[in-house]
């Protein structure tokens, strides 16, 4: 049987990943938490993200007889595109429906510190402000990607399936056996 690479599954898992990541960002922007504690679920959310996509990966190998590197990589990447584009949806709907305070907050923090730097008179306050969200959007797309192909390079050289033998017959009978036949 040939491997086919389910679309329907790869998004199911990840929007199941990306949920994980919407749910904990949603958490730390909403309730002001110490330092420590921003740590914390940023770990868990690390070790939370990393299982299911090692998780989705072992599944998808399981319905297969054969699964290469590249196939299992090529699932993990399908899954971690489908987590990041929803990622960045919701990024971009927190900036500009849920909390859209937060963005002028954030652009009143960057031009303070430009300004003690002696660079702020450079950029422009209103053009910055009105391309923002997207940028926003587009650096967690990137990054969201980014972290997937890390993710997904690592993983699937445990969860790849080979059909190797260690007896150098792939299954397939020798030609020492055929002859005796």
């Amino acid at each position: 049987m040939n491997y086919k690479l389910n679309w329907s599954e790869a998004a199911k898992y990840g929007l199941i990943l990306a949920s994980v990541s919407v749910v904990i960002n949603l958490v730390t922007s909403l309730i002001s938490l110490p330092a420590f504690a921003n740590v914390l679920l940023s770990a868990i959310k690390f070790c939370a993200s990393v299982y299911l996509v090692y998780f989705a990966m072992k599944r998808n190998a399981a319905a297969w007889d054969y699964v290469s590197y590249g196939q299992s990589f090529g699932y993990g990447m399908a899954v971690c595109t489908f987590s990041a584009v929803v990622c960045t949806l919701f990024v971009l709907l927190t900036y500009t429906v849920f909390i859209p305070g937060a963005l002028t907050e954030m652009l009143d923090q960057m031009f303070a510190t430009y300004e003690s730097m002696g660079i702020a008179g450079l950029l422009d306050y209103d053009s910055l402000a009105r391309s923002m969200p997207a940028i926003l959007a587009l650096s967690q797309f990137i990054g969201c990607v980014i972290c997937g192909v890390i993710v997904s390079a690592i993983v699937p050289a445990t969860t790849r399936k080979s059909d190797f033998s260690p007896f150098g017959n792939n299954g397939s009978q020798s030609d020492n056996t055929k002859e005796e036949e």
